[in-house]
């Protein structure tokens, strides 16, 4: 579970920065002057910190393990469950998700309305008037409009968030490290993987970092490198560098996205995406408006459709 402050004795689930597993289990043993843990296996002769591993911070923490007397309570494939869990969302975005929602949202509400409509007879068929409203070529319009909306908002989306480079700064000559102070480059990569051509805006989280180009333009299955200049910070130590990434569809001229952008980063999707969203509104007011109680209306060709259907059984 996610805590605000973390003491001695509490076990906790961390992100290693050295150790080669992806996730460790430790007790905290220490707690330094600077917020920083020194922690420990119940079964490990030694410390993480005495293996190589840096003082743990609050952002490796992913949370704490919940004990009853000190010993931590175990559920039986709980871990296995989330794990899977896991895998099957893995690699999609919450748009995605959000579009799986709505679509099995909008199946049960049209069966629930079928279904409620012929509650009180079991006699009584459905009409063809009672399903029309859903073959209106308005609704069929705005479901694809829909899908497609949400489709690019969350590749879009999906691509931002930060870039991670890592590096370890030590205090002697001969080693491929930087020194205290020292500035040296490094080459990243990115890539886009959709079938969408993006444009990407990087910024560097610490003021002293540069990048160079601060802008790619990333064609579909393509790669594009930059380049960051970086000043090793003062104090020996592994070191952890993020640039920021905000990615928007190559559809806005150069100008017009950078002006946009220095007033806001959200600014460029809601005129990219704005008139779809836009759209959607206005067809989805037009088919509640066509299909309104009192207004009740069979498309002409579902009545041939259906007769021909009948000449069949």
């Amino acid at each position: 579970i996610k805590a605000k402050e973390y003491a001695i004795n509490d076990i906790i689930t961390f992100t290693p920065k050295v150790l080669k597993d992806k996730y460790v289990t430790h007790r905290i043993i220490e707690v330094t002057d600077n917020g920083e843990f020194v922690t420990k296996g119940d079964y490990n002769q030694s410390t993480d910190q005495e293996g190589g591993e840096p003082l743990i911070n609050k952002d490796q923490i992913l949370g704490k393990v919940l004990t009853l007397n000190g010993k931590p309570i175990i559920i039986p494939y709980l871990g296995i469950a989330s794990e899977k869990f896991n895998e099957i969302i893995a690699g999609r975005s919450i748009f995605t998700l959000i579009a799986v929602g709505i679509i099995i949202y909008l199946f049960g509400y049209i069966i629930e309305s079928f279904f409620n409509k012929h509650k009180g007879s079991r006699k009584k068929s459905l009409r063809l008037l009672d399903i029309a409203p859903y073959f209106d070529p308005v609704f069929f319009a705005l479901c694809i409009l829909m899908f497609i909306n949400i489709v690019f908002i969350g590749l879009t989306i999906k691509t931002w968030g930060p870039e991670e480079t890592s590096y370890v700064v030590v205090g002697w000559e001969g080693l491929p490290s930087p020194k205290p102070g020292e500035r040296f480059e490094e080459t990243l990569s990115l890539e886009n993987l959709t079938f969408i051509p993006f444009v990407t805006i990087l910024e560097p989280e610490r003021q002293t970092t540069e990048v160079n180009p601060k802008k790619l333009s990333l064609p579909t299955k393509e790669n594009q490198e930059y380049t960051l200049s970086i000043v090793a910070p003062d104090k020996i130590g592994y070191y952890r560098e993020k640039i920021n990434k905000r990615t928007y569809p190559d559809v806005l001229p150069d100008d017009l996205l950078d002006n946009l952008y220095s007033k806001s980063e959200s600014l460029p999707l809601l005129l990219i995406f704005g008139p779809g969203i836009i759209l959607n509104i206005i067809l989805y007011i037009w088919w509640l408006r066509r299909w309104q109680v009192g207004r009740r209306k069979v498309m002409e060709w579902l009545i041939p459709l259906r007769r021909l259907l009948k000449s069949f059984t």
